[in-house]
């Protein structure tokens, strides 16, 4: 959010106005755009001379100007200069205390202007920038992003009879659940009322299918409090390339009401993807998994190890993707993966009891599930040739985004520390 829209926003420039530093504003073409009540008092908008002004709109980098009081009372004060944005930031006082505070501030008013009141979720000014941003990503890299939009079923009805202070409740408590059922790489957004969306980057319309039923599921299965069931209608789809925003959700929409008219409590998919337009070299390009410098646990083994087993995934997915598939290739790609999953898991582990790490009875047994759904997997494969979504679900979902990316991350720090203090 800019300064305007900061000010713009009464809740904003009360908290702005109350701050214990003078505090002034004034935009590029030179209009003095918001002064606090400390800078009033101590210094004076009237110092505010169009000399000055014309001045300090033309820095460009922090720097100190000396102000003279307007009512020339005291010494002159020494005032920070701030370029920010489309304006210029004039901030006065204890300069380490009171900056401090004015950061903390200013990070306090960005939580606020991109986060949803109610749910505590992002809001719909920040989904547009992320959608946005996503969309450019994915049109320069030629990867997928899908998007999820869901609604609460007969939601009306929990308003009408038990009162919408209890369906401000359920919405709470469905923002929690949707965000607990997310990937590391999701981002879940208020689209307003009782609408959410979920921005899935990385993904086709078939992966965001999977997390759509996912959550679905984990809505459904629990009752919410003092309401009992409550259900969602999720409508699915993937962007298409050279597709408006506008486009995109106006299909993603048409798929949510789908899913209502079929019944509810239910997924609808639009089955258009962006590798049908990109060829069939990019249908084995948007399914390969890159590894990235963030993906480090500082433990040159164990990350080598993890650079590998994508390595490996990669081939599998490239083996599994060719439009006439060889089995035999399949089954050799297969099997070398999960024979480095099983020395890489008792190495891995070997290291966290080394280092002391805490939680690796409930590691080592995450370790055990996801070997035996692989071997399942290496099995399945070795009689009849597996369908793709298994494949994907596997290795995407459950190897690399829920445990290799999500559940691994919880010893990184302790790694990153013992080996900073040997």
């Amino acid at each position: 959010m800019g300064v305007d829209a900061w000010f713009g926003d009464r809740a904003l420039r009360e908290a702005m106005t109350g701050l214990p530093l003078a505090l002034a504003t004034i935009r590029r073409s030179g209009q003095v755009d918001y002064v606090n009540q400390r800078f009033l008092t101590t210094i004076g908008r009237e110092a505010l001379t169009p000399e000055l002004i014309a001045d300090l709109v033309e820095r460009s980098i922090p720097s100190h100007v000396s102000m003279r009081p307007a009512a020339h009372e005291g010494a002159h004060v020494d005032v920070l200069v701030l370029p920010f944005a489309d304006h210029v930031l004039l901030i006065t006082g204890e300069p380490r205390r009171e900056i401090a505070e004015l950061r903390a501030r200013v990070e306090e008013l960005e939580r606020l202007s991109t986060t949803d009141r109610l749910t505590g979720v992002w809001n719909r000014l920040q989904m547009d920038r992320m959608v946005d941003a996503e969309m450019s990503r994915a049109e320069r890299h030629h990867q997928p992003v899908s998007l999820i939009l869901l609604d609460v079923d007969h939601f009306k009805r929990i308003n009408d009879s038990k009162g919408h202070a209890l369906g401000d409740q359920v919405l709470r408590e469905l923002g929690e659940r949707l965000a607990g059922g997310l990937r590391i790489l999701d981002s879940l957004f208020r689209w307003g009322g009782e609408e959410f969306v979920v921005l899935a980057p990385e993904t086709t319309f078939g992966g965001a299918e999977v997390l759509a039923e996912r959550l679905r599921a984990r809505v459904a299965e629990a009752p919410f409090a003092d309401v009992g069931q409550v259900t969602i209608s999720l409508g699915v789809a993937e962007h298409l390339p050279g597709e408006s925003r506008e486009d995109w959700f106006e299909r993603v929409d048409r798929m949510m009401y789908r899913a209502k008219a079929g019944g509810r409590n239910r997924v609808a998919v639009d089955r258009h993807g962006a590798a049908e337009l990109w060829g069939e070299d990019r249908k084995r390009a948007v399914i390969e998994l890159t590894w990235q410098d963030s993906y480090r646990s500082g433990h040159p083994e164990i990350d080598a190890e993890h650079r590998r087993l994508f390595d490996l995934a990669n081939r599998v997915m490239g083996e599994a993707f060719v439009p006439e598939p060889d089995h035999g290739r399949l089954v050799v790609a297969v099997s070398a993966l999960v024979d480095h999953v099983q020395q890489h898991f008792e190495h891995e582990e070997r290291i966290l009891e080394a280092h002391g790490f805490p939680g690796l009875t409930g590691h080592s047994k995450a370790h055990r599930h996801l070997l035996r759904r692989a071997r399942e997997i290496e099995e399945s494969i070795r009689a009849k040739p597996v369908g793709t979504g298994a494949l994907v679900e596997f290795l995407a979902e459950e190897l690399v985004m829920r445990h290799l990316l999500t559940a691994d991350r919880t010893f990184f720090e302790l790694l990153k520390a013992d080996l900073a203090n040997p």
